[in-house]
């Protein structure tokens, strides 16, 4: 919704500005070969299937996966607010009038029943969702074309070509002389800065790139393809917002998108149009739920609640986790519809991306750092979550009467004679880096630590040392019978004999360490890296 609707109301609002979002985003994906393969490299081969389950085996830390899980919901409940508000109302663009909050609750509804069939049928997590991709591959190609068609409509319709447009703009040089003006004072290297970070850390990134990755191959496809889907994405934007103030459409510039085919088109391309927008929402929606849903169940339910061994764990797992998809998707209807919408559909995403940037530190840590460790990284995260809140999200909830207003942070904000948006994104990474610095130069790693941080920094993926006690393959399997129940634990010790080839009788003890190493991998894979350790 923010590509879809947001960008021709942030055009407005902000001109050129608008293109930094889509140019960091760019920059991440132009860095693949030193960013994102080795991120892909390591959840591949320690099957990680979320931001938390990487963070949790690399600084080997259960209140780790806890906070980043906590943080990421809260922080990634303002962009599916955005998703479920930018549907009700573009319908109230279509009707002409308020719709009622049942929709926006249908709609919700109707995501989870798409979330559970798309992405949550298989009893395994671990299983890629080839359905899910080919969805999302989908409805990326329909919101391009419908946006690229309302584009061709805005010139050929609206102006009667290219050249009327260019009379337009010579008639009306504020048009240009807006888009200009912010260039010289705005924030342009924050934007650039938190769309580089929200491009693999949001949630629906992350799943998209790494969990759901069905062949490392493509993501060298991915580093040029991707910032070539988002320039053919923006080249429609000022011709939209052009021709909504030639115009003079009497709606919010996010939705000219839609108001321009209502008033100038025919009704199937109004009809199109917004199945353009409520695709982008919804494919939105259903990819950040289920990465949410992975987290809250691998590192807040599972610790504090596992299940009987008794029960068939792939059953309990799988219902749990569609549980889950719908209470994920409740939690952003209600942050929702508690929300005032003073906010536009950019500015509300925004919030999301400051929220997401705060992991970066650990990041760098992870692939870079050596001696990062878990005291620094949650330190630092704790730091920067607190400026965040008191920055973006307590503003944002005081201007709904939700909770009482804190005028220190705002104070700090008018007197550093910054952004709201600069403001927030350096004081949150200042505390958070220097926390994280400090806390890892004061408090000394772990012998675990030290061998992930080897295992996640080294080109060789080198797995951790030690012993094993085990003498067979029947050994594991009745110690983790205790856990996760007989039948659970021959199914999994079976899955990683196949997986290294070898046989039922194996009693070497080098392969024995190595069928160790692929049960814990594959246990990751199902129910997080902190519990398949322990």
């Amino acid at each position: 919704s923010w590509s879809y609707y947001g960008s021709v109301g942030f055009a407005e609002q902000n001109g050129f500005l608008f293109l930094a979002i889509y140019l960091g985003v760019t920059v991440a994906f132009m860095l693949t070969p030193l960013l994102l393969q080795p991120i892909l490299k390591l959840t591949r081969e320690f099957q990680l299937a979320s931001l938390a389950d990487l963070f949790a085996f690399r600084y080997r830390s259960q209140a780790a996966g806890v906070l980043v899980t906590l943080f990421m919901l809260v922080g990634a409940l303002p962009y599916i607010a955005l998703q479920i508000r930018a549907v009700t109302e573009s319908l109230s663009v279509l009707s002409q009038e308020a719709p009622p909050s049942s929709i926006a609750m249908g709609f919700v509804v109707t995501l989870t029943v798409f979330a559970i069939l798309f992405g949550a049928r298989h009893i395994s997590p671990r299983e890629k969702h080839q359905g899910l991709v080919a969805a999302i591959a989908f409805e990326s190609l329909v919101k391009l074309l419908a946006l690229l068609a309302v584009g061709i409509f805005a010139i050929a319709g609206i102006f009667g070509g290219l050249d009327g447009l260019s009379g337009w703009l010579e008639a009306h040089p504020e048009a240009l002389d807006r888009l200009y003006a912010p260039m010289t004072d705005g924030p342009w290297s924050t934007l650039l800065f938190l769309s580089f970070a929200a491009a693999f850390l949001l949630p629906r990134q992350f799943h998209m790139i790494f969990t759901e990755n069905m062949d490392p191959r493509a993501l060298r496809t991915a580093a040029w393809g991707f910032p070539l889907f988002l320039l053919l994405l923006n080249l429609p934007i000022l011709p939209v917002l052009w021709a909504g103030e030639a115009l003079g459409t009497p709606v919010q510039a996010d939705y000219y998108v839609l108001a321009l085919t209502l008033t100038e088109g025919s009704e199937w391309f109004t009809i199109a149009t917004f199945i353009g927008g409520l695709s982008a929402a919804s494919a939105m929606v259903i990819v950040t739920t289920l990465s949410l849903s992975y987290m809250v169940l691998n590192h807040i339910l599972l610790p504090a609640s596992y299940p009987d061994p008794k029960l068939d764990l792939y059953r309990w797992l799988l219902w749990t986790r569609r549980l889950m998809i719908f209470l994920v998707l409740l939690a952003g209807f209600a942050f929702y519809a508690l929300l005032e919408h003073n906010e536009g559909l950019v500015q509300l995403g925004l919030i999301s991306f400051v929220a997401v940037a705060q992991f970066l530190p650990g990041i760098v840590g992870l692939l870079y750092w050596r001696s990062a460790n878990r005291w620094g990284f949650i330190a630092g995260l704790l730091g920067g979550a607190t400026v965040w809140h008191f920055t973006l999200l307590h503003p944002l909830l005081a201007g709904s009467a939700l909770v009482p207003p804190v005028e220190a942070p705002l104070v700090l904000m008018a007197q550093s004679g910054l952004d709201r948006w600069e403001f927030a994104t350096f004081a949150s990474l200042a505390v958070n880096s220097a926390l994280f610095v400090l806390m890892s130069m004061v408090v000394r790693q772990s012998r675990e630590e030290s061998e992930a941080a080897n295992a996640c920094c080294a080109g060789s993926l080198a797995p951790p040392t030690g012993v094993v006690t085990a003498r067979s393959p029947q050994d594991f399997a009745r110690e983790l019978g205790s856990l996760l129940g007989p039948a659970t634990a021959e199914r999994e010790v079976e899955q990683a004999l196949r997986d290294l080839g070898l046989p039922d009788d194996e009693q070497r003890p080098p392969e024995l360490r190595r069928l160790r190493d692929q049960i814990e991998k594959n246990l990751s894979g199902l129910i997080g890296p902190a519990m398949a350790h322990m």
